[in-house]
């Protein structure tokens, strides 16, 4: 059967609380599985090891609510292969790295040099190094990324925030949904990338009257924008504080894009056509 099963698995940011986790959504078809974004607290919601099996991981950026619970699954793809449940390691694709200015710290002999150059961010460096208690393989992409994994194909569009971030499109024959992951308004993509999408994954951050600084970020009535000129069938919103209540966000929405509701961690979408 063609389905598109989505699972949320944590909707808030910048932390967890109370049965909320961090962002991350499971998307299904024909037994492969594409987990975007890995946020604190979204393996609890797992049922692991089987989970593993025909699993991608896409972190969207490399900010830690994003990306925190890596730590929690990669030590349990370590134990799982240890014990024979997984014959594979799970490709985690992660962003080709930002570049800041800074010093370098080399040996010659025993004594320390520091050489200013460009250095990785910190957060690329933390998880290409991530050791050895792990059963993953760490791979970058970028726009020109195309990557198939089963009857799903995901491509990727840049979008602006504060690091180096990436909406998510997975289409199947039949199927077409789009993960904005973070992202300001200005010089969006997202009115083309998800054109037409069965279902807009879209961050709100904010609600009017709240204070945004700089354009990282969305309000709930710019998601609601984005989603009624990308035309797409319904809107389902994520990234929202975790203590304020989600339907303050859909009312704002719902202003420019009637078919929207608040992502509920668990609450599965089934995408049939």
């Amino acid at each position: 059967m063609n389905e598109l099963i989505v699972t949320p698995l944590g909707t808030v940011s910048p932390n967890c609380y109370k049965d909320l986790n961090c962002p991350g959504y499971l998307v299904e078809n024909n037994g492969c599985k594409v987990l975007l974004d890995c946020g604190n607290g979204i393996s609890r919601l797992l049922e692991l090891p089987n989970d593993f099996e025909n699993l991608i991981i896409i972190i969207s950026h490399l900010h830690k609510d994003h990306y925190g619970d890596i730590l929690s699954l990669g030590y349990a793809s370590y134990i799982a292969h240890n014990l024979g449940y997984l014959k594979k390691r799970i490709k985690v694709y992660i962003p080709k790295p930002d570049m800041y200015d800074g010093y370098v710290t080399y040996y010659i002999n025993e004594y320390p040099y520091r050489r200013h150059g460009q250095i990785p961010l910190v957060d690329y460096q933390f998880l290409m190094s991530f050791g050895n208690e792990h059963f993953l393989e760490f791979i970058t992409y970028d726009n020109k990324t195309e990557i198939i994994h089963g009857d799903m194909k995901l491509s990727f569009k840049n979008n602006p925030h504060q690091i180096n971030t990436y909406s998510t499109k997975i289409e199947t024959d039949r199927h077409m949904i789009v993960y904005s992951s973070d992202t300001g308004f200005q010089c969006n993509s997202l009115e083309t990338f998800a054109q037409n999408a069965e279902l807009l994954i879209c961050e709100s951050t904010f609600l009017r009257g709240q204070m945004r600084i700089g354009n990282n970020h969305l309000y709930a009535y710019e998601a609601g924008e984005i989603a009624n000129k990308a035309n797409v069938d319904k809107l389902l919103l994520t990234h929202s504080y975790p203590n304020l209540d989600k339907e303050l966000y859909v009312k704002e929405a719902k202003q420019k894009f009637k078919n929207t509701e608040a992502a509920m961690e668990g609450k599965k979408l089934i995408l049939r056509r």
